[in-house]
This record gives C-alpha cells, structure tokens and sequence, in this order.
C-alpha cells in the first residue's frame, strides 16, 4: 500500500482516479466511487477472460493447422491480444491500488 502521506503517491492516486471515474463520479463520497471501481474491476475480468479465450482459439486453430490465415497475420493477431492482456493486467493493479486508497481512506481497511 502507498504512503498516504507522501505527497507524489498521492498525486499519482488522484490522477489514477481522474482516469477511471468520470468527472461527474469524482464529486461521490468514498464508498460510492469504491462501488465503481470494484464494477470496473469486474468488468476487467470479463475482458481478460474474452482475449485469454481469443489467444487460446487462434493458437489452437493455428498449432493444428485449421485457419487458412498467413503465419505472420496470426503473429500479428495472438501479438495484439496479448498486449491487450498485459494491458488489463496493468489496469486491474491501478484499479485495485485505487479501491485500497480509497477504502483507507475512508478508515474502511
């Protein structure tokens, strides 16, 4: 957990939060904008699970020779989605870093 007092840790957690909530949603009290956060932390999960299926999908269609595409399309493609993994992974720490600020906080860890 960051230093709540240490002023750089908090500004990087405040412009984490301007990132994910809307401007609207920055004005709500704690424990609204955790309830927000932990949605989109959900929601993450679910874009984790689709690419993790779309990697296996064409690696398997790929490793046994089903698909018809070129080898370097298939790079390219099993390329994207694991940088959009790597990139939701990034999300989900920020995401979980914010509700544990937020949650000490408001006194709730």
């Amino acid at each position: 957990m960051p230093d709540q007092h240490h002023p750089e840790d908090q500004e990087r957690l405040q412009s984490y939060l301007r990132v994910h909530l809307k401007d609207d949603e920055l004005s709500l009290t704690d424990d609204e904008q955790i309830n927000i956060l932990k949605k989109k932390n959900r929601k993450q999960n679910w874009f984790l699970v689709i690419n993790i299926a779309a990697i296996l999908f064409f690696g398997y269609s790929f490793f046994y020779n089903i698909t018809q595409l070129g080898d370097t399309f298939l790079y390219i493609l099993f390329g994207v989605f694991v940088l959009n993994v790597a990139l939701i992974f990034f999300q989900k720490k920020q995401l979980t870093k914010l509700i544990d600020y937020l949650q000490h906080k408001s006194g709730q860890a």
